[in-house]
């Protein structure tokens, strides 16, 4: 993109001061994911994206004032380190800069960071940690010198709504991305996430609650049941126990040093004990299933209500579940989000057969085959953090172009 086309184009948007936050990225994926996260800081930051790259940015800021937080895609440069030190020059001190690529290269992270960038991301984008990386350039978020996991909290409207089933497939997808993934099933008088693995449930998690004093690395490993390579399974069956909540709070902080995600299979029927919910109010991710029932519609609300206000960072996603056939609903979809005054952010299509299969057999519904595979391979990427440009999206991103759309009117007048 020219320096002229750029400059046009924010002229539309803001005067020449500019806004605190601006990005520019040379792909729709970058710029969809950013447009998402950008909408967390538009209070204060008054963020805006282009798609031109970190040369639309070198030429922006020769004739503008840089923004106090810059992110810019270097994904084109042949000589990134080279575009980066032409940005040092017209990009004003104390500016913070987040640079973005596709080089998983140490080194080059490393020459970035000599350089005086704040934080270099690799492609795909990951929203959490695009929200945490401009989160700490803006002070919102300190620096964490110890490793922190993301904790996605589930539970349901209901027993019977399939939580354990979005759990079990959750986990799989987490950890087939890379991901040291740990899921706790709370219900240590039932609970089925264990069969839905093809695991087994053992005592581990009683153990760590019970055996505060000795919970180190060693001990975790002991009480966590591998699943596969990435994945583990922290359950305890046919135990009935009563414990403060200072002891979940405990277990928590211990687990968060040792996996990148940890999922809580919370059951609706404990949400009651202080430390179980304790659990819910402090993830990262709160997913609330519900059924097209007005009981669940009823637990919502009261669920929503339990929860509060989001803090920095959190969310809470609605999943609404059909699980039963269309002929057989109570209520639709528009009913549902009418009532909550909100929308689902997932559904997940009724697929008996499906269920029943994978319940019977512990396996993976994640599939592109069958809707409710698609489903939930959607609802695991919302998690990521992962935006992907659809074909359709490609097709009419490139049919702007002066050029593609120049060849369209021809064709279309070739055929006239």
């Amino acid at each position: 993109m020219s320096s002229q086309s750029l400059n046009n184009m924010m002229a539309e948007n803001e005067d020449k001061e500019g806004g605190n936050l601006l990005g520019f990225v040379s792909d729709k994926a970058s710029d969809l994911l950013l447009s998402k996260v950008f909408t967390e800081f538009s209070a204060t930051q008054n963020p805006k994206t282009f798609n031109s790259g970190v040369q639309g940015a070198i030429s922006f800021l020769r004739t503008h004032a840089s923004p106090r937080i810059l992110i810019v895609d270097i994904q084109n440069e042949l000589k990134p380190l080279e575009a980066i030190t032409t940005l040092a020059t017209v990009c004003e001190p104390g500016t913070r800069v987040i640079v973005i690529g596709t080089d998983a290269s140490l080194d080059l992270y490393r020459d970035f960071k000599e350089m005086g960038v704040d934080d270099y991301l690799c492609k795909p984008l990951n929203q959490t940690q695009l929200v945490h990386a401009i989160g700490r350039a803006s002070g919102q978020i300190k620096h964490q010198k110890t490793r922190s996991a993301k904790q996605i909290a589930i539970t349901g409207c209901a027993g019977g709504v399939g939580v354990s089933t979005l759990v079990a497939n959750l986990g799989r997808s987490l950890s087939k991305q890379g991901a040291q993934t740990l899921i706790t099933d709370m219900d240590c008088f039932g609970g089925d996430v264990d069969l839905l693995l093809d695991s087994t449930a053992s005592f581990g998690l009683m153990n760590l609650l019970s055996e505060q004093n000795k919970i180190d690395k060693i001990f975790i490993e002991r009480a966590c049941q591998p699943v596969d390579e990435r994945l583990y399974l922290l359950k305890s069956f046919g135990q009935r126990s009563q414990f403060k909540a200072e002891n979940y709070q405990k277990l928590r902080s211990a687990l968060v040093k040792e996996y990148n995600y940890l999922i809580w299979d919370l059951p609706s029927s404990l949400l009651s004990k202080q430390g179980i919910s304790d659990t819910l109010a402090a993830a990262d991710i709160q997913v609330i299933v519900c059924a097209p029932t007005m009981a669940s519609i009823r637990q919502c609300k009261a669920l929503l209500s339990q929860i509060g206000e989001r803090q920095y960072g959190q969310r809470t996603l609605l999943v609404l579940n059909q699980i039963h056939a269309s002929k057989d609903i109570m209520l639709t979809q528009i009913q549902m989000e009418t009532s909550l005054g909100k929308k689902f952010d997932h559904i997940l299509p009724f697929a008996p057969k499906v269920m029943l299969k994978s319940s019977e057999l512990g396996l993976s519904m994640l599939s592109s085959k069958h809707a409710i595979g698609r489903s939930l391979l959607l609802l695991s990427d919302d998690i990521l953090g992962i935006t992907k440009a659809s074909k359709s999206t490609l097709l009419a991103s490139l049919s702007r172009l002066p050029f593609i759309a120049k060849k369209n009117t021809s064709n279309n007048q070739d055929r006239g």
